[in-house]
């Protein structure tokens, strides 16, 4: 099961190439980006992320759910804006 969150983490790590800076940008520590990550990654079967000295750099498999997590936020967002506006 994919979690809303862990998608959040990934497209962080994925636009920054960077955990660290993920984490500054969500507002939270590097290991609770990494754990995320990694139940992603448990989730998926796949390593979405080379692992390198300075950040990281997508997988194969990283660059393949890169757009459909990016479209999967937009919609949530756009759902969550929708039922505001009609509530």
């Amino acid at each position: 099961m994919l979690h809303l969150r862990d998608l959040c983490c990934f497209i962080e790590v994925y636009e920054l190439r960077s955990f660290t800076r993920a984490a500054a940008s969500l507002g939270t520590v590097q290991s609770l980006v990494s754990s995320r990550i990694q139940r992603l990654e448990e989730s998926t079967g796949a390593s979405l992320f080379l692992r390198l000295h300075r950040g990281v750099v997508a997988t194969k498999k990283g660059e393949l759910l890169y757009p459909h997590a990016k479209r999967l936020i937009r919609e949530i967002d756009a759902l969550e804006s929708a039922l505001r506006l009609d509530g």
